[in-house]
Order: C-alpha cells, then structure tokens, then sequence
C-alpha cells in the first residue's frame, strides 16, 4: 500500500522528534536526577532501541557526573546538556566551562574509568577540551 502524507513513515517520524536542549544548570548532584529524566523521556521517543537507549542514558550521566566531580574544583559551575535526533542517528552533549584535569593513572581509587564508559557505549564519542571548557559528544546511530 503506497504511503500519503496522512501516514508518515518511521522515518518521518524520527525526524519529527525535536532536540532537547537544556539550559545551564548548577554542576551539582541534585540536578542529574531531573537531567537523566528529562533525556529518558526524550530518547524514548526516538527511533533508538532500548537496550541503546539505556547505553545513551548511562554515558551521558557519566558525562554529567565528570563535570561535577572534575571540572570546578574549588568553585562552583555549570553543564549543560543537549541532545539532538538526526535521520541516521541521535547526539547528547555535554558541556562544561571548567578546567580539563587529565585523568589518573589507572589503578588508584576514585576515577578513570569514566572516558573508556562513555567511548564503550557510544557509536563514537569526541571529547574536546579547552580554556573555555570541555565539551563530550556522543553518538549512537539509529540502524546498529
């Protein structure tokens, strides 16, 4: 049966899945709750699984939680978070105007294992740093 444009295909559909955008908020604990939700709700209506929608959920918290732990030492700060659905695939990223710490040497307690997380379960994740900030790209296709 031929398609009209009363009956939108998948692909229509995940096109009309709006970004979310998140203003900047308090790099603090008691914001990740609202964040995580507020973009479970968003890739739910996306084309993504949910075995790869619960991945994209995990990496982006880690990012979140990065920026709490590492990137305002001593003073407070903000991230924000953005997410945005392509045809081919969705991108959440994560950014901060903190300092880049570069991470410790593997084996000591309390860190390190964020970055390999996030790059294990994301498609492809970029993470570019600055004197402005940091900035975590993450992106899972629709067709994996």
């Amino acid at each position: 049966m031929p398609r009209t444009t009363d009956d939108p295909g998948d692909e229509d559909r995940v096109a009309a899945v709006p970004g979310l955008q998140c203003r900047a908020v308090p790099a603090d604990p008691g914001q990740l709750s609202a964040l995580r939700e507020d973009l479970a709700a968003w890739a739910a209506r996306t084309s993504l699984p949910p075995p790869r929608a619960q991945d994209l959920l995990l990496a982006a918290y880690e990012a979140m939680a990065n920026v709490i732990v590492h990137a305002y030492p001593g003073h407070a700060g903000t991230l924000t978070q953005h997410a945005d659905n392509h045809a081919d695939a969705v991108t959440v990223t994560v950014t901060d105007h903190g300092q880049w710490r570069p991470a410790p040497r593997p084996g000591l307690l309390g860190g390190g294992r964020g970055l390999p997380l996030i790059h294990a379960l994301a498609d492809h994740a970029a993470i570019e740093t600055s004197a402005a900030g940091t900035t975590v790209t993450m992106t899972w296709t629709h067709d994996r």
